[in-house]
């Protein structure tokens, strides 16, 4: 299966964190990487990695909390 592309991985990122009701913009704040940033991972600029994985991490975090506040 091919790796998915950046937008891809922008899209993924937005869907998952609309589930979760928090805007990119404060994702992004709380994993410590610029909105700017996102905005030029969407659009196939490249970055370091290392911040997608902020992002990543962050939202995984975050959906973990929700699970476990609703149990």
């Amino acid at each position: 299966m091919a790796e998915p592309t950046p937008n891809e991985l922008a899209q993924q990122i937005t869907r998952r964190a609309n589930a979760l009701g928090i805007s990119i913009a404060s994702l992004c704040r709380k994993a410590g990487v610029s909105r700017r940033w996102f905005e030029f991972f969407k659009k196939r600029t490249p970055k370091a990695v290392e911040a997608y994985i902020k992002i990543e991490q962050q939202l995984t975090a975050m959906e973990q909390e929700k699970t476990a506040d609703n149990r």
